[in-house]
């Protein structure tokens, strides 16, 4: 006993010595360079709580099949569409089932979980009562103010190459959305070699002024200023929005792929791109002008909030005498995953050759006066085409497009 507590002495008298060599060793190496540095602290950084009011595709656990989630069809098919344009289609959100697999802590862990918020707009035992389903197309569209804010994760893939001549050889015509008549198209080879301008098949104009009279969209107000802007009929084209119009064709039983079951073979789920509409400074429309105007329409909303030229017409004679093909030259290479591809190049703006809106020459032409009286004055606005655009510097397409050619 008494020779351990002369050992533990004898170690408690050493220490010091022992840590101060130490710690001259250690200064000496950090002269030397050779100290060795000791980690730095570890600081807990707790990871962001999942929202789960929201539901996004592009969380890694969502990546799966469409499959897993979506059953289809929907047992409602039968009920969303009227009786004789019923068919088998995905018209609801995914059962409970393929919520709670995942995320049975969060639906079970209080009384009025936030993860069902996603679908229902009431969360509440009593209540299921779910926000609209996006499909149908039409359905959605007229309980938007009910329907939960949020723009679409997908693109949809569309070749526009592989449907014109399919399109341009109906023999039947085909109604836009409002009408529901689509007929079967063949897939086979266009044996003519002629151009044939078949956009107006899927495309008709919006809400055509025709005979009417009225031109307006919303009537507008009686102090309305001479030349200010106000969105007429005819403006914006249709576009397909519905299975009704693709399911004809692909469908299954011998359809052309993709098939109906294949949700992924036409929506795309896009690449972290901003989905929220583009502000003033991205588009020439104004929304603030679109409250103003009254317009509530759904798919004017949309096209308007795309707008790159917001004051163009479709139903203008002059734009409608020269085809759809004088502008949008390169129908082949328009891609719905791709923005730029839809755009139209400024030169058709010079109608071929014939001098629409662009011409330097008495009488000049809108492109020429209006680019000439911002050079001379800075504050000039070019409000023959554009609202936003117009207050911004003049771009170097529209300078090119005016200029006289280089002499060789």
């Amino acid at each position: 006993m008494r020779a351990s507590l002369i050992v533990l002495a004898t170690m408690i008298c050493a220490w010091p010595r022992l840590s101060s060599s130490a710690a001259v060793l250690n200064a000496y190496a950090t002269q030397r360079g050779q100290a060795k540095s000791s980690p730095p602290a570890q600081t807990s950084r707790r990871a962001p709580r999942p929202d789960y009011s929201t539901f996004s595709h592009r969380t890694p656990q969502h990546r799966q099949a469409c499959s897993s989630c979506h059953i289809a069809p929907t047992p409602n098919w039968t009920r969303v569409r009227e009786r004789e344009e019923a068919f088998p289609d995905v018209t609801d959100y995914p059962d409970h089932p393929s919520c709670v697999n995942c995320h049975r802590r969060q639906f079970f862990s209080e009384a009025r979980p936030v993860i069902c918020s996603v679908c229902h707009s009431n969360v509440s035992p009593r209540d299921g009562t779910r926000y609209p389903f996006s499909n149908p197309k039409e359905t959605f569209d007229a309980a938007r103010p009910k329907a939960k804010r949020g723009a679409t994760e997908f693109g949809l893939n569309f070749p526009h190459d592989r449907h014109q001549d399919v399109m341009a050889l109906q023999q039947q015509d085909f109604q836009d959305e409002s009408g529901g008549l689509f007929v079967r198209a063949s897939f086979r080879r266009q044996e003519s070699s002629r151009k044939i301008d078949s956009c107006s098949i899927c495309h008709r104009t919006y809400q055509p002024e025709g005979d009417g009279g009225e031109r307006y969209v919303v009537k507008p107000p009686a102090d309305l200023p001479e030349g200010a802007f106000w969105m007429k009929k005819g403006t914006f084209k249709t576009t397909p929005e519905s299975h009704a119009s693709c399911f004809n064709c692909h469908w299954q039983d011998g359809g052309e792929k993709p098939l109906s079951s294949d949700c992924a073979g036409c929506h795309k789920l896009l690449p972290g791109v901003r989905l929220a509409p583009p502000t003033p400074s991205h588009t020439d429309a104004v929304p603030k002008l679109a409250t103003a105007m009254g317009l509530t329409d759904a798919h004017v909303l949309e096209k308007w909030q795309r707008r790159d030229v917001a004051t163009f017409r479709h139903e203008e004679t002059k734009h409608e005498n020269v085809g759809c093909t004088a502008c949008h030259i390169n129908i082949s290479a328009i891609s719905l995953l791709d923005a730029r591809t839809l755009n139209v190049p400024l030169l058709t703006c010079g109608g071929g050759g014939t001098g629409c809106h662009i011409k330097a020459t008495i009488p000049k032409k809108i492109l020429n006066i209006e680019v000439e009286k911002r050079r001379a004055d800075p504050a000039f606005r070019c409000v023959k085409c554009h609202l936003n655009y117009g207050r911004e510097a003049l771009p170097q397409t529209h300078l090119d497009a005016v200029s006289p050619p280089k002499a060789k």
